[in-house]
This record gives C-alpha cells, structure tokens and sequence, in this order.
C-alpha cells in the first residue's frame, strides 16, 4: 500500500494488486508452497512482476498513460523526490540478476514482497547479517544504476 502510494497518478489499487496476485497464485497447477516464507518469496516474485506489467501497460496506453512511480527505500527519498520508475527498477534488477542472483531476491523479497531481514534470511537460507549486508549492498548498486551521477 505505501509503495502504490508513492506513484505520481496511482491506477493500481492495494486490492487490485492482491487480487491479481491471488489470481496468478491460484492458477498454478504445479506450485509447491514448502512454508510460509517460501509462499512470500514467490508472492514477493510475482508482485514485482504485476507491478512491472502494470507499468508496462499504463506507457502502452493510447491516451499517454504514464509511468508507475514508486519510492524504492527511505534512504533513496532523499536522492530524488518523486520516488523511482518501476520499469527503471525492473530493468536494473535484471542487470543485477545477472551480477548477484542473491541481492536481487533480497530486492524482490524486501522491496517487493515487505519481508522482514529475519524473514529475507530464512527464505533465502542464509543469516540475517548476510541479508543485512547483502539489502545494504542492493541498495547501493541500485542507488548507482537509478541515480547515476552527472
């Protein structure tokens, strides 16, 4: 909810997007839940990825449409008001993804998916200083890619 907040000229509803996210949850045949913070990494996943299509479909939009602003975390606020474009967010975990498949699941859970670090941890099977370290290390990444320096 305070992430949808955040945009510009929010269109996305907090029940739309639980709504659209139980739909994609229940059509899977093949899904296998182990625990509970299995169940909110792939929620975390697939909310990213409702968000982003979102995105996608307001710039499609004949009428201009826009783009879906979002805050990425309290310590990027004060870098730039107006929060980050989702797109400019999705494309930059693609690139991380491919640097450090941990840190961006640490997005995706965090930012995404609102885990706690204990949470980040268990789901991920690791320690929660490793989170902390590997959430801090995202963010800067992050912080480098979305606000590049002139």
């Amino acid at each position: 909810r305070a992430h949808l907040r955040a945009e510009r000229n929010p269109s996305l509803q907090p029940t739309a997007l639980v709504h659209e996210l139980y739909l994609r949850l229940v059509n899977r045949d093949s899904m296998i839940i182990r625990d509970r913070t299995h169940f909110f990494a792939i929620a975390a996943r697939l909310m990213r990825q409702i968000l982003v299509d979102h995105a996608r479909r307001r710039l499609a939009d004949k009428r201009g449409g826009g783009v879906t602003i979002l805050g990425l975390d309290k310590l990027l606020e004060p870098a730039r008001t107006g929060g980050v474009d989702v797109l400019e967010i999705d494309e930059a975990l693609g690139q991380l993804m491919s640097v450090d498949p941990r840190l961006c699941r640490v997005v995706d859970l965090r930012f995404f998916g609102g885990l706690s670090i204990e949470e980040a941890a268990e789901a991920l099977g690791v320690s929660t200083a490793t989170v902390e370290r590997d959430w801090a290390m995202a963010k800067a990444w992050l912080f480098q890619r979305l606000f590049p320096r002139p």
